[in-house]
């Protein structure tokens, strides 16, 4: 039931970002949101200065209007998604765009400080810390709340344990730690989308396996965007992400998970 929704959702995710683009690179060159270079990293970095950044706005519209539009078509194909049976599903789905939004708003309070200020520090490493467990918590919360989570771990030839509250610290510290370490991947050009675009690929094929079409539809959603982008950003990048667009694929990778 979700293969039209899918293929619209892949259509609108990349042709959207793409043509984004356009508008939106002249639009930072002109108000000067240029990529600031640490002055103890490589030569071959320097070269990157001015470059424009907070490059994720295209492909952040992209992929929720492209999940907007997949999910109202699928409504329309299968009304029953909205049934009591797929209220788990559709509650995975919503808080987790909403995490990955959170995480993107985060990043770009960081880069809009950086071209502010005209050098490479933003939030400080405990604001930008303090924020994340925000956001985490509001996620943890909203999906405890309406039975969304399971604290149960199943161990092969083990068997099943109940973390209990640790469940809930291996969360904290597994979900900040995956939107950092996608952070950290946005170093090289098309580095961080096309890794993106390959983790969203393997759940494509695994959600789709498992019937979980919520997820099928995100990670459509932000494997388009990440084609659409990686058009601007392959070397020489004319844009990049910034922490905007990094921190929204780490908090889009958990919302697939």
């Amino acid at each position: 039931m979700e293969r039209t929704a899918i293929l619209i959702t892949a259509i609108i995710g990349f042709g959207l970002t793409a043509i984004l683009g356009f508008w939106l690179i002249p639009w930072l060159k002109r108000l000067k949101y240029g990529q600031t270079i640490n002055e103890i990293g490589p030569n071959w970095h320097k070269a990157k200065e001015g470059t424009p950044t907070m490059g994720g706005i295209m492909f952040i519209i992209g992929t929720l209007v492209a999940l907007a539009v997949g999910y109202v078509t699928l409504i329309l194909e299968a009304p029953q998604f909205l049934g009591e049976q797929y209220l788990t599903e559709n509650v995975r789905l919503l808080a987790g765009v909403g995490a990955a939004i959170g995480c993107g708003a985060i990043g770009f309070l960081d880069d809009y400080l950086k071209v502010v200020h005209t050098r490479n520090l933003g939030l400080t490493a405990k604001a930008k810390m303090a924020l994340q467990f925000l956001v985490t918590a509001l996620y943890l919360y909203v999906m405890y709340t309406f039975g969304a989570c399971d604290t149960n771990m199943f161990i092969p030839f083990i068997g099943t344990f109940d973390l209990g509250i640790w469940y809930f610290v291996l969360s904290f510290i597994f979900i900040i730690g995956l939107v950092n370490a996608v952070n950290l991947t946005d170093g090289i050009d098309g580095l961080a989308s096309s890794v993106t675009f390959v983790v969203s690929l393997c759940f494509i094929i695994i959600s789709m396996l498992l019937g979980y079409v919520g997820t099928s539809l995100l990670a459509t959603a932000v494997a388009a965007g990440c084609v659409g982008f990686i058009l601007w950003n392959f070397h020489p990048a004319k844009v990049f992400m910034g922490d905007t667009g990094s921190m929204f694929l780490g908090g889009a990778v958990i919302a697939m998970g």
